[in-house]
C-alpha cells in the first residue's frame, strides 16, 4: 500500500501564503517576505514511525513548505497514486484541504484520513463530508493502528471512539528527515531565529490550562508534560549536525522546554559534555520555570534567546485566560536574562476574554516599555482566535459572542477577529493588533539602527531575502513610519 502524509495547503483560493502552525494557530501573509514553514513535527513523527513499524510505501509531503496552492498540490499527490492519504489541516484551511482530500479520493480511490486540530473538534463533520477516517487528539498511534487494519471499534483515538492516552513520547522515533530536509524549514525560517534553526522537540506537552490553548485542550486535553530521554535528544542532534554542515543551530519549538529544571540541567550538561555547546539553541519556555540558575546553565550550552508566553498586561485578562502569572515575575525574568546576556521574545495577544480597548492599551503599552528598556529583543503579536475544540471557543459560542457570517478561513490569528464582545468588535480588535504592530516596528527599527546601523540592518536582509526583498521590506518600513506618525497624531494624552 502507498501512504501519503500530507501537510496542509500552502497558498489559499485568494494567493496568500499559509504559515501551518496547527498546535497554536495557523495564519495567512500576503507578501512572501513575510512567509516562512513551520516543521509539521506530529505529521513528521507519524511518517517516520509508519515508515519504521509498517512495510508499506510511505511518502511524505509538505505543501505549506512548497508553498504549493490546490491545484498544484493536488498534481504533486496524484503523482505519488496514493491508496491513503493522511492530511492535517488546521480550520484555517480545512474547506480547501477538504476539497483537495476528496478529489484525490475521486481520483485514485484513496482512503481518506484526516488528523489535526479541526478533525478533533469536529469529526462528525468530516465523516458527513465523505472523509474515511478521523483522528481525535495526539494521532501518531491511532494511524498507525488503522494502517495495520486493525477493528475500527477498537481503535483508541479513531472516531467515535474513546480518546488514546497521551503516548510515550520515548518510544517514537526520530521525525521525517528523508522525503524532506529539516534544513529546508530554516530558509528563510522562524522570522526571530538568527541562525540557521533545525526544529526539535525535546519535551511534548505544558503543565498550564490557557483556555486559548489548541496543543493543552485539543490534542491532549489535559495537563501534562513529557520528555525525552537526553541522550536520545543529544544523539538526534549529533546526527542533525553530521547530515547538515551548515546547520547553526536548534529552535526547541516545544509548548514548555522547561518544565522540569533538572531535565534542563540534565540536558545543557549533556550538550557541553558532547561538544555541542557551540551551537545556538533557543526554545519556548514557561516564564514560571525560569531562574537564574537555570538560566545560566542553558547560556553557558549556548542557548541564545528564550521565548516566553507574555500575552497581556492587563490581571483582569490574564486571569480570564487562565493563566496567572504575576507581571513583576515576568519583568525581573527579564531582566535577569539580560543580565546574564541572554536575549528574550515575548508573545502578546489581543482580544482575549475579559479584553476591552482599555485592557489591551496596556498591553501595547508594556510591549513598548519592554522594547524601550531592552527587556526584548524580538516579539510576536497575534489576535486571540478561538479555536474550535478549546474552552475559549465554547465560552464564545455558548454566549453568542461569535461574529455574525463568520467563515472557516477567518480563524487567522494573524488578520482577522471573530469575536463580538459587547463592548469591544471584531474591528476594533483587528486595529487594535495592526496598532501594536506599527508600534513594535517602529521602536525595534529604532533600537536596530542605534545598536548596529542602518548598513548592518540592510545586510543582514539581504542574507536572507536579497535585493528585491530588501527594497521590499524597506518600502514596507517606511509605509510602517507613517502609519505610527498617524497614531501619534491621534493619540496625543497616551504617547506612544
Amino acid at each position: 500500500m502507498k501512504i501519503v502524509v500530507a501537510n496542509s495547503i500552502g497558498r489559499d483560493r485568494k494567493g496568500n501564503y499559509i504559515i501551518h502552525s496547527p498546535s497554536r494557530w495557523s495564519e495567512a501573509v500576503k507578501n512572501k517576505y513575510h512567509w516562512f514553514a513551520y516543521y509539521p513535527w506530529e505529521l513528521a513523527y507519524l511518517s517516520a514511525l509508519l515508515k519504521h513499524e509498517t512495510k508499506h510505501r510511505v511518502k511524505f509531503v509538505d505543501g505549506c513548505l512548497m508553498r504549493l496552492g490546490g491545484k498544484d498540490y493536488y498534481k504533486h499527490i496524484i503523482a505519488e497514486s496514493p491508496d491513503m492519504l493522511v492530511i492535517e489541516s488546521a480550520t484555517r484551511m480545512i474547506e480547501e484541504n477538504v476539497e483537495l482530500a476528496l478529489k484525490v479520493k475521486a481520483a485514485t480511490g484513496a482512503k481518506i484520513v484526516f488528523v489535526g486540530p479541526h478533525a478533533s473538534a469536529f469529526p462528525q463533520k468530516l465523516i458527513d463530508m465523505g472523509i474515511d477516517y478521523v483522528c481525535v487528539g495526539e494521532y501518531e498511534l491511532t494511524v498507525l493502528e488503522i494502517v495495520q487494519s486493525k477493528k475500527r471499534n477498537e481503535i483508541l483515538g479513531l472516531y467515535p471512539n474513546v480518546r488514546r492516552p497521551l503516548l510515550d513520547i520515548k518510544k517514537l522515533p526520530w521525525p521525517e528527515d528523508n522525503d524532506v530536509s529539516r534544513l529546508e524549514y530554516a530558509y528563510p525560517g522562524e522570522p526571530s531565529s538568527e541562525f540557521r534553526e533545525i526544529q526539535m522537540y525535546a519535551t511534548r506537552g505544558c503543565p498550564g490550562s490557557c483556555n486559548f490553548c489548541v496543543a493543552r485542550h485539543v490534542y491532549y486535553n489535559k495537563a501534562n508534560w513529557r520528555p525525552r530521554e537526553v541522550t536520545d535528544v543529544i544523539n538526534e542532534i549529533k546526527h542533525l549536525r553530521d547530515k547538515y554542515p551548515l546547520m547553526q543551530g536548534v529552535f526547541f519549538d516545544e509548548e514548555v522546554h522547561n518544565a522540569d529544571r533538572q531535565f534542563v540541567f540534565k540536558l545543557t550538561e549533556a550538550i557541553i559534555e558532547n561538544g555541542l555547546s557551540d551551537l545556538r539553541f533557543e526554545a519556548m519556555c514557561d516564564v514560571r520555570f525560569l531562574d537564574a540558575q537555570v538560566m545560566r546553565a542553558m547560556k553557558n550550552a549556548g542557548y541564545y534567546k528564550l521565548r516566553i508566553g507574555i500575552e497581556s498586561a492587563s490581571e483582569k485578562v490574564m486571569k480570564a485566560m487562565g493563566k496567572t502569572i504575576d507581571l513583576e515575575k515576568i519583568v525581573n525574568t527579564l531582566k535577569t536574562a539580560k543580565s546574564i546576556g541572554l536575549k528574550t521574545y515575548g508573545t502578546f495577544t489581543f482580544g482575549a476574554l475579559g479584553s476591552d480597548v482599555k485592557e489591551d492599551e496596556k498591553t501595547i503599552k508594556l510591549m513598548r516599555d519592554l522594547i524601550k528598556n531592552n527587556l526584548l529583543d524580538n516579539l510576536q503579536l497575534s489576535i486571540c482566535t478561538p479555536q474550535p475544540g478549546t474552552p475559549f471557543y465554547e465560552h464564545v459560542r455558548r454566549n453568542s459572542l461569535l461574529r455574525k457570517n463568520i467563515e472557516a478561513c477567518d480563524y487567522d490569528g494573524g488578520i482577522f477577529a471573530v469575536i463580538d464582545y459587547p463592548n469591544y468588535t471584531h474591528r476594533q480588535i483587528e486595529a487594535m493588533k495592526r496598532k501594536a504592530l506599527v508600534i513594535r516596528d517602529h521602536y525595534f527599527m529604532n533600537k536596530r539602527i542605534k545598536d548596529k546601523g542602518v548598513r548592518d540592518w540592510i545586510i543582514s536582509a539581504f542574507r536572507r531575502y536579497g535585493w528585491w526583498g530588501v527594497s521590499t521590506k524597506a518600502f514596507l518600513r517606511i509605509i510602517n513610519e507613517l502609519c505610527f506618525v498617524k497614531i501619534i497624531k491621534l493619540n496625543k494624552k497616551n504617547r506612544f
